[in-house]
C-alpha cells in the first residue's frame, strides 16, 4: 500500500475553527470519493511546548494543523489519482476556505527501519562512538506519556543521497535511538516519482519522514536544553539537511474518515 502523506495549514486569515469546518465538511467528503482510495486517516497537530527556535526545533513544532494520508493499493494509481485531483490541493486565496502551506510525499505503509529494533547498515562503522553529554546522561521519567514528533527532512544541494543517508542514518539516528526516554523511532524513505505534478504537489522535495516518540520533558532535556542536550555528531560534508519541518501528534488521536 502507498500513502499520500500531506501536512498543511489553512489559508491566511482563516481561523482554525473555520478551516476545520471546511476541511471536515467539504474537503474530506470529496477526497474520500477519489478512485482507488482504500484508507483515509488524519492526525490533528498538538502543542507540547517545544520552544522555537531551539536546538531541537529548527522549524516550529506547531507549523501545521494536520498530518493526513490517503492510501492506495499501488504507486501508479496513487500518482495518477493525485495528479488528476490537483485542484483539491491548490492553495486558497487569503481568508477563503482552503489550504495555505501544503507539503506532500508518497510513503510505503511500513517503515524502512524501526530504529529501536533495527540498525541500518550505515550505523555499523560508527557503532562504538560514544554519545557526548555536557553534564552526563540526563535523568528522565521513562514512564511519562509520549508524543510523536513527525518530521520531514530534505538533504542539501551538493550533498548526495548516499552522503545524506550516511550522516542521518549512520550518525543521527544511531545517536537518537540511545536518548533516554525514546519509546518510538521509525523512519521512511520517500518514494520518488518520475511524473511532474502541478504545484503544490512537489512530491520529490523530501527525502525522509521520521516519527520520534518521547515525553515533552525528555525531548527538552535531551535535545533542547543547552545545559543537558546531547551533542550530535556533525558531518564532514557540512550542512546535510537543508529543509526540515515538524508536526507534533499523538498516534491514537486519529480521525479515520473511512469508518
Amino acid at each position: 500500500m502507498i500513502r499520500f502523506v500531506h501536512l498543511f495549514n489553512y489559508a491566511k486569515g482563516l481561523s482554525k475553527e473555520k478551516g476545520e469546518a471546511w476541511y471536515l465538511n467539504e474537503h474530506v467528503p470529496q477526497a474520500k470519493k477519489l478512485p482507488g482510495v482504500v484508507q483515509y486517516r488524519s492526525w490533528p497537530g498538538i502543542d507540547v511546548g517545544i520552544p522555537f527556535p531551539s536546538a531541537g526545533a529548527p522549524t516550529p513544532h506547531d507549523q501545521f494543523v494536520r498530518r493526513s494520508e490517503l492510501c492506495f493499493e499501488d504507486l501508479k494509481t496513487a500518482v495518477q489519482v493525485i495528479k488528476d485531483s490537483a485542484a483539491l490541493w491548490t492553495p486558497a486565496p487569503e481568508a477563503r476556505p482552503g489550504f495555505r502551506e501544503f507539503e506532500g510525499m508518497f510513503l510505503e505503509e511500513e517503515p524502512e527501519f524501526n530504529l529501536l529494533q533495527h540498525a541500518p547498515h550505515q550505523q555499523y562503522p560508527y557503532m562504538t562512538l560514544p554519545l557526548i553529554w555536557p553534564k552526563g546522561r540526563p535523568e528522565v521519567d521513562e514512564e511519562a506519556e509520549i508524543f510523536i514528533d513527525s518530521y520531514c527532512i530534505g538533504y542539501a544541494p551538493g550533498v548526495t543521497i548516499a552522503q545524506g543517508e550516511d550522516w542521518y542514518l549512520g550518525h543521527h539516528t544511531r545517536e537518537g535511538k540511545q536518548l533516554p526516554g525514546m519509546k518510538h523511532y521509525k523512519t521512511w524513505r520517500t518514494v520518488r516519482v518520475k511524473e511532474v505534478l502541478p504545484a503544490p504537489l512537489n512530491l520529490n522535495k523530501w527525502h525522509r519522514l521520521t516519527e520520534l516518540g518521547m515525553s515533552p520533558e525528555a525531548y527538552k532535556a535531551t535535545m533542547v536544553s543547552d545545559e543537558t542536550r546531547v551533542r550530535f555528531t556533525t558531518s564532514p560534508f557540512g550542512r546535510v539537511i537543508a529543509s526540515w519541518l515538524n508536526i507534533d501528534i499523538k498516534l491514537d488521536l486519529v480521525d479515520d474518515f473511512m469508518t
